[in-house]
């Protein structure tokens, strides 16, 4: 039975400790969709931030944590946040000490301080700070002097700080309904957290019910890998749900399976234990 797969990005198909693909995550869906599976990207990244892989041999994009979804080159939902609502969470985030990113269709637009721990996030260990400046235009972020929400249409609102505690549950008590705070990324050892400030109703999970309706599919014919917390709303839509070896542990008690790491060929075993390709 052929299934519709869908991939987040970041830590699952993207490693930013190499700063590309893995090699064989990109063998594995080339087979997977000569074998008749589809494959969706089902990220937390905006339009912008996803331009290198639009031309992709994919079958669409869940954009925004589920604020934007293409399927078959068509824009089938697009969600984005009242621009009223980015002007308060953008207050709300220096309130509670902490950097921010606004995700947007034409570009990612960061604070001085969201900015900062951009160029380490994306440096895929290059320290040459022009470098690190290139690495963040490829994926789409810039200065916030480039753009914002007056220009823009924003999906999402990320947070960034060196640790959880204590400034971003002083966030989470200033956000109001319906946005919500997820926890997408915690690296203790360099310093850097990133939480991600959504419309509580629009996740994806909700845009993976948008895709099956526009395929005429069951939940049991999808497929979610993916490794944080704002995955597992995808993980409880889809029929089967599959965890990276380096996946937050919250994300793997959410999960059927676990596979391995991202650079020990997660993607490309998963496919081959769910029989998707042959090993």
């Amino acid at each position: 039975m052929k299934k519709i797969i869908f991939l987040d990005i970041d830590g699952t198909l993207y490693s930013t400790k190499i700063g590309r693909i893995p090699d064989s995550a990109e063998k594995a869906i080339q087979l997977a969709r000569k074998n008749g599976h589809k494959i969706f990207l089902c990220t937390g990244r905006s339009l912008s931030e996803i331009q290198k892989y639009l031309n992709y041999d994919v079958d669409g994009f869940i954009l925004g944590a589920g604020g934007m979804v293409y399927a078959d080159g068509k824009r089938i939902y697009d969600h984005p946040i009242a621009q009223r609502d980015v002007s308060r969470i953008k207050k709300q985030i220096l309130k509670a000490g902490l950097g921010y990113c606004l995700e947007g269709a034409a570009g990612a637009y960061c604070s001085k301080v969201g900015y900062e721990y951009l160029l380490r996030y994306f440096s895929g260990g290059e320290t040459d700070y022009d470098k690190q400046v290139a690495l963040c235009m490829e994926n789409g972020t810039y200065p916030e002097s480039f753009g914002s929400e007056e220009n823009d249409s924003i999906y999402k609102i990320c947070a960034y700080g060196p640790s959880w505690l204590p400034l971003y549950p002083k966030l989470a008590e200033l956000l109001e309904k319906p946005f919500v705070l997820t926890k997408s990324v915690e690296h203790p050892e360099e310093n850097l957290c990133i939480g991600e400030v959504t419309n509580g109703s629009v996740t994806k999970g909700t845009a993976i019910l948008k895709v099956l309706d526009h395929y005429n599919e069951e939940s049991f014919n999808a497929i979610g890998i993916g490794d944080s917390a704002n995955d597992i709303p995808m993980f409880q839509v889809c029929g089967t749900s599959v965890a990276m070896g380096n996946a937050a542990e919250e994300a793997k008690t959410h999960a059927d399976y676990v596979t391995t790491d991202i650079l020990e060929d997660g993607i490309w075993n998963a496919f081959v234990y769910y029989g998707l390709i042959e090993g």
